[in-house]
C-alpha cells in the first residue's frame, strides 16, 4: 500500500512541476509577443451625412492708419463653418471689426458673396464700399482685404469686387493683389505715375496680375488661374485675350477657350458706354469662330464664360461684354438643360458666376498600376467637403479601361459612404458593410492603394491630417488583412507616384464611367 502511495506522490509532484514549466512558457510566450495599441473610443452616434467640427484659426486682420502711411494688424480667431471657406469667415470678420482706413467704419459694407478656387479669392462687396471720401480709402479698404486673406495657407492672389465689378484706380486696372501691400500712400502714388507715363512713347509696360478663366475638359466649369500681364499701350482687353488664347499653364483638367493659332478677330476690342451708363466691351470675331468651337468640342457658353468672366473681373467698372460674330451679337446659349438669354447680346459676371469651380486632387491607380495624384475640377464646394471628396473617389470603383481607376470591385458606390466626421484635424469615415465586404478578396496591394486612396484624398483637405474608418459606426482590424485600421492613419507620399505627361493629358478629360 506505501509503494502505491509512493508512486502516487512522485506522479503528482511531476506533474504539478510540468505544470510549473508550461506556465512559464506561455509567460516567456505572452511577453515576447508585439502588442498592437488599443483603438480610440469609437463615436457615440453612427457617422451620418457630413459633420465639421471647425477649428478656430488665428488670422491676422489689417486695419490702415488714418494717413494710409502703414497698417495695424489685430489677431482673432476665426472659425470657418460647414460650407464656408476659412477666407470668407476672415473677410467677413475683417469687415465686422472695425475700421479700414481709420476715417469711417466699414460695418455697412456686405459681403455679397466670396468665390475661392484654385488658390485664388474673389471678394463681392455690396455697393456701399464706394461710400469713400477718397480714391486711397477705397484702394486701402481692398488692400486690407488682400493683406489679410494672403496671411491664410493657401491663398496666392486676393480680387476685390464692387457691386459685382471691378473697381480702377487712376484710370487702371488694380489687378489682383498677390503680395503685401505696405503702405497704401506708395502704392497709390506709383499707380498716379503710371497713368501718367501710361500712353508716352517707349514707357515702360505696366506689369499686372489677372485671373483668368479657363472651361474645364469636363464641360462642367470655369476655373480661375493667376496670370501676369506686361502692357504698355493700355490694350488690357487685347492682352487678356492674348493670354486666354495662351491657354492654361497650371490647371491640367482646363483647356483653352480661344485658339493660340489662329486670328479670329474681325477688329480691336472696343469699349463703349451705353445711353443707360453702362460700360460694355464690345468683341468682334470672324465666322471661323464658330468651326473653332465645333472642332474643339467646346460650348457656346464655354467661350463667353470664360471671356466674360475674365474681362470683368478684371477691367474696371465694366458692365458686360458684348460678343458678336460678322458683327452680329451673340444673344442665347445652351447651359445644361438652361437656355442663358442676353438682352442687346450683353452678358455680365453674374450669368456665369454659378459655374465658377475648383480643383480637388484625387489618388487614383494609373495605367501603371501606380498610386497617383489625378487633378479634377469639382464646384466650390466640393472642394472643401471631405465626403464629396470621397463620392467622387467612390465613383472610380471597378472602371476598366480607363486612365485611372479606384482598386476594389464595382460592387462599391458612392452609397457605401455613409458618413464623415472631422474632429481635431482627424477625419472619421463611416462605411458600409457592403463597402467592408466588397474588400475581403483584395491582395496586400490593392488593400494598401485603396486605404492610402482614401488617406491621402483626405489629407489634402485643409484641416485635416489624418483619417480613421468604420465600418457601420464599428471599428474594424483592417479590410483584407494587411493594413491596421484600429488608429488613425496618416499620409503616405512615400507611394504615391509622379504623374507622367501623358497622366496629365488623360486626366485632364478623365470620367468615372465605363
Amino acid at each position: 500500500m506505501r509503494k502505491y502511495l509512493s508512486i502516487f506522490a512522485l506522479l503528482l509532484a511531476l506533474c504539478v512541476a510540468l505544470s510549473s514549466c508550461m506556465l512559464r512558457d506561455q509567460e516567456t510566450e505572452a511577453a515576447n509577443e508585439i502588442s498592437l495599441p488599443e483603438p480610440a473610443e469609437e463615436p457615440e452616434n453612427m457617422i451620418l451625412g457630413e459633420v465639421i467640427a471647425g477649428s478656430l484659426s488665428e488670422i491676422a486682420l489689417y486695419h490702415a492708419a488714418p494717413d494710409f502711411s502703414s497698417f495695424t494688424t489685430v489677431n482673432q480667431s476665426v472659425r470657418a463653418e460647414l460650407g464656408e471657406s476659412l477666407p470668407e469667415a476672415a473677410a467677413a470678420a475683417l469687415l465686422a471689426s472695425g475700421s479700414a482706413g481709420g476715417t469711417r467704419a466699414v460695418s455697412d459694407v456686405r459681403l455679397l458673396s466670396c468665390e475661392y478656387a484654385c488658390g485664388t479669392v474673389t471678394v463681392n462687396l455690396s455697393i456701399d464700399a464706394r461710400n469713400v471720401t477718397s480714391p486711397q480709402e477705397l484702394l486701402a479698404l481692398e488692400a486690407a482685404l488682400g493683406n489679410t486673406l494672403l496671411g491664410i495657407d493657401g491663398v496666392k492672389g486676393v480680387n476685390v469686387l464692387i457691386g459685382g465689378l471691378s473697381e480702377g484706380c487712376c484710370q487702371l486696372p488694380v489687378g489682383i493683389q498677390t503680395a503685401l501691400i505696405p503702405s497704401v500712400t506708395a502704392s497709390y502714388a506709383q499707380l498716379q505715375a503710371e497713368r501718367d507715363r501710361l500712353n508716352q512713347t517707349d514707357a515702360a509696360p505696366i506689369e499686372r496680375s489677372a485671373l483668368l478663366y479657363f472651361p474645364t475638359a469636363d464641360g462642367e466649369w470655369l476655373v480661375p488661374e493667376l496670370r501676369s500681364l506686361s502692357v504698355s499701350t493700355g490694350a488690357f482687353a487685347t492682352a487678356l485675350i492674348e493670354a486666354l488664347k495662351a491657354g492654361p499653364k497650371d490647371e491640367a483638367c482646363a483647356i483653352a477657350s480661344i485658339p493660340e493659332g489662329a486670328e479670329l478677330m474681325e477688329s480691336n476690342p472696343i469699349i463703349e458706354t451705353l445711353p443707360t451708363g453702362e460700360r460694355v466691351l464690345s468683341l468682334n470675331f470672324s465666322s471661323t469662330l464658330a468651326n473653332y468651337l465645333a472642332f474643339s468640342g467646346l460650348e457656346v457658353w464655354e467661350l463667353a464664360g470664360s471671356i466674360t468672366m475674365t474681362m470683368c473681373s478684371f477691367l474696371p467698372e465694366l458692365d458686360a461684354v458684348r460678343i458678336m460674330v460678322n458683327g452680329e451679337p451673340i444673344t442665347m446659349c445652351a447651359l445644361g438643360d438652361a437656355i442663358l438669354q442676353f438682352p442687346d447680346g450683353l452678358m455680365r459676371r453674374r450669368d456665369f458666376a454659378g459655374r465658377v469651380g475648383s480643383v480637388a486632387t484625387l489618388y487614383l491607380i494609373d495605367g501603371g498600376d501606380q498610386l497617383t495624384g489625378v487633378e479634377r475640377a469639382v464646384s466650390m464646394r466640393s472642394a472643401l467637403s471631405p465626403r464629396s471628396l470621397l463620392t467622387e473617389l467612390f465613383s472610380f470603383a471597378g472602371v476598366e479601361n480607363r486612365a485611372f481607376r479606384l482598386p476594389v470591385s464595382d460592387a462599391v458606390h458612392p452609397e457605401d459612404l455613409l458618413g464623415v466626421q472631422v474632429v481635431g484635424g482627424v477625419a472619421r469615415v463611416n462605411l458600409s458593410g457592403n463597402f467592408y465586404r466588397s474588400c475581403q478578396s483584395l491582395s496586400p496591394r490593392a488593400e494598401r492603394d485603396l486605404v492610402y486612396a482614401m488617406v491621402n484624398t483626405l489629407c489634402g483637405l485643409e484641416g485635416i491630417r489624418a483619417a480613421r474608418f468604420y465600418i457601420e459606426g464599428r471599428a474594424a482590424d483592417t479590410l483584407a488583412g494587411s493594413v491596421y485600421l484600429r488608429s488613425a492613419l496618416l499620409p503616405n507620399p512615400g507611394i504615391i507616384a509622379a504623374p507622367s505627361a501623358t497622366d496629365a493629358a488623360e486626366a485632364s478629360a478623365v470620367t468615372a464611367e465605363p
